[in-house]
Protein backbone atom coordinates (compact mmCIF):
# COMPACT_ATOMS: atom_id res chain seq x y z
CA UNK A 1 0.00 0.00 0.00
CA UNK A 2 3.37 2.41 0.95
CA UNK A 3 4.29 1.56 -2.82
CA UNK A 4 1.30 3.00 -4.32
CA UNK A 5 0.84 6.36 -2.25
CA UNK A 6 5.00 6.90 -2.85
CA UNK A 7 3.96 6.61 -7.02
CA UNK A 8 1.58 8.85 -6.86
CA UNK A 9 3.50 11.40 -5.32
CA UNK A 10 6.06 10.66 -7.34
CA UNK A 11 4.16 11.46 -10.31
CA UNK A 12 2.65 14.35 -8.92
CA UNK A 13 6.11 15.89 -8.17
CA UNK A 14 7.17 14.95 -11.59
CA UNK A 15 4.34 16.83 -13.17
CA UNK A 16 4.37 19.98 -11.14
CA UNK A 17 8.21 19.82 -12.01
CA UNK A 18 7.61 19.71 -15.44
CA UNK A 19 4.99 22.23 -15.69
CA UNK A 20 6.99 24.55 -13.85
CA UNK A 21 10.01 24.19 -16.64
CA UNK A 22 7.15 24.99 -19.00
CA UNK A 23 5.76 27.93 -17.35
CA UNK A 24 9.59 29.52 -17.16
CA UNK A 25 10.41 28.51 -20.78
CA UNK A 26 7.14 30.54 -22.04
CA UNK A 27 7.89 34.34 -23.29
CA UNK A 28 5.17 35.60 -21.10
CA UNK A 29 6.91 39.14 -19.41
CA UNK A 30 6.67 39.33 -16.20
CA UNK A 31 5.80 43.52 -16.52
CA UNK A 32 3.94 45.06 -18.77
CA UNK A 33 4.32 48.83 -18.77
CA UNK A 34 1.69 51.37 -20.42
CA UNK A 35 3.74 54.64 -21.52
CA UNK A 36 0.56 56.82 -22.96
CA UNK A 37 -0.87 54.94 -25.49
CA UNK A 38 1.91 52.13 -26.19
CA UNK A 39 2.19 49.16 -24.21
CA UNK A 40 5.65 47.42 -24.10
CA UNK A 41 7.57 45.26 -21.50
CA UNK A 42 10.47 47.66 -22.21
CA UNK A 43 10.21 50.88 -21.86
CA UNK A 44 12.47 53.65 -22.63
CA UNK A 45 11.84 55.50 -19.65
CA UNK A 46 10.09 53.04 -17.22
CA UNK A 47 9.88 56.12 -14.66
CA UNK A 48 7.23 57.38 -17.10
CA UNK A 49 4.97 54.45 -17.67
CA UNK A 50 2.28 52.72 -15.32
CA UNK A 51 2.74 48.83 -14.55
CA UNK A 52 -0.09 46.97 -15.88
CA UNK A 53 -0.83 43.91 -13.93
CA UNK A 54 -3.15 40.92 -13.67
CA UNK A 55 -4.27 42.49 -17.07
CA UNK A 56 -4.51 40.51 -21.07
CA UNK A 57 -3.19 42.95 -24.08
CA UNK A 58 -4.44 42.38 -27.06
CA UNK A 59 -2.64 44.46 -29.94
CA UNK A 60 -5.31 44.92 -33.33
CA UNK A 61 -3.26 46.29 -36.41
CA UNK A 62 -4.93 49.03 -37.91
CA UNK A 63 -6.49 49.35 -41.29
CA UNK A 64 -5.03 50.96 -44.28
CA UNK A 65 -6.83 52.68 -46.94
CA UNK A 66 -7.16 50.91 -50.66
CA UNK A 67 -4.47 50.86 -52.59
CA UNK A 68 -1.87 51.86 -49.74
CA UNK A 69 1.39 49.49 -49.91
CA UNK A 70 1.32 47.55 -46.69
CA UNK A 71 4.48 49.57 -44.99
CA UNK A 72 6.52 47.33 -42.50
CA UNK A 73 8.52 49.05 -39.56
CA UNK A 74 12.46 48.64 -40.49
CA UNK A 75 14.62 48.68 -37.56
CA UNK A 76 15.67 52.00 -37.55
CA UNK A 77 11.94 53.20 -37.46
CA UNK A 78 10.96 50.97 -34.40
CA UNK A 79 14.19 52.61 -32.55
CA UNK A 80 12.32 56.08 -33.13
CA UNK A 81 10.54 57.55 -30.69
CA UNK A 82 7.03 59.67 -30.71
CA UNK A 83 8.74 63.00 -31.20
CA UNK A 84 10.27 61.62 -34.86
CA UNK A 85 7.37 60.56 -36.55
CA UNK A 86 7.66 58.80 -40.08
CA UNK A 87 6.02 59.51 -42.91
CA UNK A 88 4.59 56.92 -45.21
CA UNK A 89 4.28 58.09 -48.84
CA UNK A 90 0.66 57.65 -49.92
CA UNK A 91 0.56 55.62 -53.19
CA UNK A 92 3.78 54.37 -52.52
CA UNK A 93 7.48 54.85 -53.57
CA UNK A 94 7.03 53.79 -57.12
CA UNK A 95 4.24 55.87 -58.27
CA UNK A 96 4.63 59.16 -59.89
CA UNK A 97 2.79 62.09 -57.76
CA UNK A 98 0.05 62.66 -59.82
CA UNK A 99 -0.12 66.37 -61.55
CA UNK A 100 -3.38 68.62 -61.02
CA UNK A 101 -4.49 68.34 -64.10
CA UNK A 102 -4.88 64.32 -63.97
CA UNK A 103 -6.53 64.99 -60.42
CA UNK A 104 -9.30 67.64 -61.32
CA UNK A 105 -10.23 65.01 -64.35
CA UNK A 106 -10.12 62.28 -61.75
CA UNK A 107 -12.37 64.47 -59.67
CA UNK A 108 -14.73 65.37 -62.56
CA UNK A 109 -15.08 61.34 -63.62
CA UNK A 110 -16.15 61.22 -60.70
CA UNK A 111 -18.17 63.95 -59.54
CA UNK A 112 -19.96 63.33 -63.56
CA UNK A 113 -20.38 59.34 -62.29
CA UNK A 114 -22.19 60.30 -58.82
CA UNK A 115 -24.63 62.90 -60.63
CA UNK A 116 -25.87 60.87 -63.53
CA UNK A 117 -26.58 57.72 -60.62
CA UNK A 118 -28.42 60.35 -58.43
CA UNK A 119 -30.16 61.43 -61.64
CA UNK A 120 -31.30 57.93 -62.42
CA UNK A 121 -32.60 57.45 -58.68
CA UNK A 122 -34.45 61.04 -58.58
CA UNK A 123 -35.82 59.73 -61.75
CA UNK A 124 -36.92 56.26 -60.40
CA UNK A 125 -38.52 58.01 -56.84
CA UNK A 126 -40.31 60.68 -58.84
CA UNK A 127 -41.61 57.75 -61.15
CA UNK A 128 -42.98 55.98 -58.29
CA UNK A 129 -44.42 58.92 -55.97
CA UNK A 130 -46.84 59.51 -59.09
CA UNK A 131 -47.54 63.02 -58.41
CA UNK A 132 -48.30 62.26 -54.82
CA UNK A 133 -50.65 59.13 -55.76
CA UNK A 134 -47.78 56.12 -55.62
CA UNK A 135 -50.05 52.56 -56.39
CA UNK A 136 -50.41 50.87 -52.76
CA UNK A 137 -48.37 47.67 -52.50
CA UNK A 138 -48.20 45.05 -49.84
CA UNK A 139 -50.33 45.48 -46.60
CA UNK A 140 -50.95 49.45 -47.93
CA UNK A 141 -54.47 48.42 -48.91
CA UNK A 142 -55.62 47.69 -45.38
CA UNK A 143 -53.24 49.86 -43.39
CA UNK A 144 -53.46 53.63 -44.80
CA UNK A 145 -50.39 54.60 -42.09
CA UNK A 146 -48.13 52.41 -44.10
CA UNK A 147 -49.15 54.13 -47.26
CA UNK A 148 -48.69 57.63 -45.77
CA UNK A 149 -45.39 56.85 -44.21
CA UNK A 150 -44.01 55.51 -47.71
CA UNK A 151 -45.58 58.54 -49.41
CA UNK A 152 -43.51 60.81 -46.85
CA UNK A 153 -40.49 58.66 -46.87
CA UNK A 154 -40.72 59.09 -51.44
CA UNK A 155 -41.02 62.67 -50.76
CA UNK A 156 -38.00 63.16 -48.51
CA UNK A 157 -35.42 60.93 -51.06
CA UNK A 158 -36.74 63.10 -53.72
CA UNK A 159 -35.85 66.18 -51.94
CA UNK A 160 -32.22 64.19 -51.40
CA UNK A 161 -31.72 63.71 -54.39
CA UNK A 162 -32.31 67.38 -55.91
CA UNK A 163 -30.26 68.75 -53.19
CA UNK A 164 -27.99 66.27 -53.86
CA UNK A 165 -28.44 67.07 -57.62
CA UNK A 166 -27.17 70.76 -56.66
CA UNK A 167 -24.68 70.14 -54.50
CA UNK A 168 -22.93 67.84 -57.32
CA UNK A 169 -23.52 70.39 -60.05
CA UNK A 170 -22.38 73.47 -57.96
CA UNK A 171 -19.19 71.26 -57.08
CA UNK A 172 -18.60 70.44 -60.79
CA UNK A 173 -18.61 74.22 -61.88
CA UNK A 174 -15.54 74.75 -59.08
CA UNK A 175 -13.11 71.77 -61.50
CA UNK A 176 -11.97 73.15 -64.45
CA UNK A 177 -13.00 71.39 -67.74
CA UNK A 178 -10.60 69.61 -69.21
CA UNK A 179 -11.35 70.64 -73.16
CA UNK A 180 -8.68 68.83 -75.96
CA UNK A 181 -8.95 69.80 -79.23
CA UNK A 182 -10.24 67.18 -81.67
CA UNK A 183 -7.34 67.05 -84.94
Amino acid sequence: MRLTSDRHLFKALWLGACSAVVLAGSDVPERIYRCGNEYTNAPMKPQDCQVMQGHTITVIQGTRPFGAPAVTPTPAAASRTKAEPVAAPLWGASSPPVDAKTRDAQKRAILVNELQQTRERHAQWVMEYNEGEPDKVGGEARNHQKYLDRLARLKAAIDRAERDMDSLQRELSRIPSQQVAQP
